[in-house]
């Protein structure tokens, strides 16, 4: 599984909500452009990264938040698909924007 979004803004809010979910989710690869502070002893984090990876892999904006639901329906899609956060359903996102 792959989550792909763009960093922007505020490096506390990142902080406060991607940081626990990309360490509760060590089998999910998130790729995040942009310049940012993040802790170096994630390993499942790519910056700036351009390489592909096995799917499914979810576009999703840096101001919506999946929550578990979204990451259960992401395990369940096939390892071809590529979608957004609105095809999974945005109602299993935190808006945090």
């Amino acid at each position: 599984m792959v989550i792909i979004t763009t960093y922007q803004g505020d490096q506390r809010s990142f902080h406060h909500h991607w940081c626990p979910l990309i360490y509760k989710h060590q089998e999910c690869e998130f790729r995040i452009s942009g310049k940012f502070v993040y802790p170096k002893d994630l390993k499942n984090i790519k910056v700036n990264s351009v390489d592909e990876s096995d799917g499914p892999i979810l576009k999703c904006p840096i101001d919506k938040i999946p929550t578990y639901r979204a990451m259960i329906e992401l395990q369940k899609k096939p390892k071809n698909w590529i979608g957004t956060w609105l095809q999974i359903g945005e109602d299993w996102f935190y808006d945090v924007g």
